[in-house]
């Protein structure tokens, strides 16, 4: 069998519980100018849903994607056969992040039944007439006139009624205005600090931005270099110093007597002090510590 595919509006949306509602299909003429019959068509769409609600565990009344393709971008909630005006129509949710992104810029602008002709006949006005397997409803792009609506329920639960886009560069254009946007708010602080080190460091207002950040960056490193080679003197310094003399033996405090060595004859003194090699050294560390100097 051949396939078929039939575009119909999406009339509202609810933002809150991601929900887009709108015709699946209608006994209404198509762009290839034939007819879905309402009355045979229906108990295919019956049997449809029932087999996806099976497998499912009820969860889902049909298989949503978009444009016909391997995206699965969410699944029909409620499928109402409307026998007066001879349409079907769904509610159904949208659980893709993209595909709901488009939803709510107007990107998608309708539903587009797909499936098989199970029959196609001429009626008694002269009108081409088929009867529809569906296998799947997409949302589409299909181009609409600039005058077509939908009604967006916003999250606060008021209505308003927004205008389709045209197409997706439009989408394009308008995300990146807002991504430009939110980001340059965000980043407006951090703008500003940057800016402000470069003038401390010497840079200019005007010019080459890039230049000016660059030799921003560069003054800013030579700076460090600076200070990095001060702290390398100094440590450098530290450790050429004479490391302090070995203590042999056993240290002593001395005491007020041992102050008092040459109060007698200093040449006694002075050869007593060598003769005692321990004396001499407590010595040495007591005159270092009165001129205050550590060794």
């Amino acid at each position: 069998m051949s396939h078929f595919d039939m575009f119909l509006p999406i009339t509202k949306v609810d933002a809150a519980q991601r929900l887009v509602y709108g015709i699946a299909t209608a006994e209404i003429m198509d762009r290839s100018g034939e007819i879905c019959d309402y009355e045979s068509t229906k108990p295919h769409y019956q049997s449809w849903s029932d087999e996806i609600s099976q497998s499912s565990g009820g969860k889902s009344l049909g298989n949503l994607r978009a444009m016909h393709g391997a995206v699965a971008a969410g699944k029909v909630t409620a499928l109402t056969f409307n026998d007066e005006n001879k349409q079907i129509e769904i509610c159904a949710k949208v659980v893709d992040n993209d595909e709901w992104r488009k939803v709510q810029e107007g990107v998608y602008t309708g539903f587009s039944q797909g499936g098989t002709y199970v029959r196609r006949w001429t009626d008694a006005d002269g009108l081409s007439r088929y009867t529809a397997a569906p296998s799947e409803i997409s949302l589409v792009d299909f181009p609409c006139l600039p005058e077509a609506h939908f009604e967006m329920i916003k999250y606060d639960g008021t209505h308003e009624w927004r205008t389709f886009l045209k197409s997706q560069d439009k989408l394009e254009d308008d995300n990146m205005l807002k991504i430009g946007a939110r980001n340059s708010e965000a980043d407006l602080a951090h703008i500003q600090a940057m800016h402000d080190s470069s003038v401390e460091l010497g840079a200019t207002c005007g010019g080459n931005p890039q230049k000016m950040m660059h030799s921003a960056f560069e003054k800013r490193f030579d700076t460090l270099a600076s200070m990095l080679a001060d702290v390398l003197a100094r440590v450098k310094k530290i450790e050429d110093q004479p490391m302090p003399l070995p203590i042999s033996g056993r240290t002593r405090v001395i005491s007020k007597q041992d102050d008092g060595r040459f109060a007698g004859d200093e040449n006694a003194a002075i050869e007593k002090l060598l003769a005692d090699p321990q004396a001499l050294s407590l010595l040495a560390i007591k005159l270092a510590q009165q001129r205050g100097r550590t060794l």
